[in-house]
């Protein structure tokens, strides 16, 4: 599990993890200036500036202009843990595939810690610009990969997810009662496909399907996203949910004739 702040289990290092909110507030606004962190992180200037010059010393951080953004240091980090993911060297060709196929933007997503992280992504001739990118971390209840992660994982990992975790609404068709998503992930069980229907992002919509070894032990999902002007109707209710199906078909018997038999990495909280 990734920890919100007060909730880590055990002994940590605070500097570490002030530094660590520090890159995520930047992350989430892309670029951040001293004074605005000193105020959300309810520290002096001083002490701020000390953190990021320091990780910018390291690479962790650019500054431009008197702001500071991530720097591509991260690109090794994350470079090297995407290229240790066989999924992501099993499926990457059929993710290419569906979104010429399709002609919308395909994703490749594993759960960790409780959340839906973008390993891969290709795009279609539809899509002018995305709204995601390579590491994109989404939570699981509001997204079609994360309802399709909640309805392939075991029930008493599900429980450990959500118990304590608030619903959070996005948009007014996001699903914030437990009961009501239960029910929806009854159906993705039946159907082998989950909808996102503008759940996160309001004028997208979203279709996915999760991809399991021959235990059925979950390894990831494959999404289709795009504008809801675009998916509608049949198409997004029928004829895309089929191609996805399809493609995580022939990931799922590559999974198993690559030798590839378990995912052995663990998924605990």
């Amino acid at each position: 599990m990734y920890h919100e702040d007060g909730d880590a289990p055990g002994k940590t290092i605070k500097s570490v993890e002030t530094a660590i909110h520090l890159l995520q507030a930047i992350h989430d606004r892309e670029e951040a200036g001293i004074s605005e962190l000193a105020e959300e992180f309810d520290l002096s200037k001083s002490t701020i500036h000390h953190y990021l010059k320091t990780l910018e010393l390291y690479g962790c951080l650019e500054k431009v202009d008197g702001r500071y953004r991530l720097g591509l240091r991260f690109l090794t980090f994350g470079g090297q843990a995407r290229a240790r993911e066989t999924i992501y060297r099993l499926a990457k060709r059929d993710v290419d595939q569906l979104a010429r196929q399709t002609g919308e933007e395909v994703r490749l997503i594993v759960e960790r810690g409780g959340y839906g992280i973008t390993l891969y992504q290709a795009t279609g001739e539809h899509v002018e610009r995305s709204r995601t990118h390579v590491g994109n971390m989404e939570e699981l209840h509001c997204t079609a990969a994360g309802k399709a992660f909640l309805a392939a994982l075991p029930e008493s990992r599900v429980d450990d997810l959500l118990d304590d975790r608030e619903l959070t609404a996005y948009t007014s068709n996001t699903i914030t009662d437990r009961d009501e998503l239960e029910a929806e992930l009854a159906d993705i069980r039946a159907h082998h496909v989950a909808f996102d229907d503008e759940e996160r992002h309001e004028g997208v919509r979203c279709v996915a399907a999760a991809i399991t070894n021959r235990s059925g032990e979950l390894l990831g999902a494959i999404s289709v996203s795009g504008s809801a002007e675009r998916l509608t109707g049949d198409r997004f209710r029928t004829t895309i949910p089929d191609q996805i199906r399809n493609i995580v078909g022939v990931v799922e018997i590559n999974t198993t004739y690559s030798g590839w038999e378990d995912d052995t990495l663990d998924r605990s909280p």
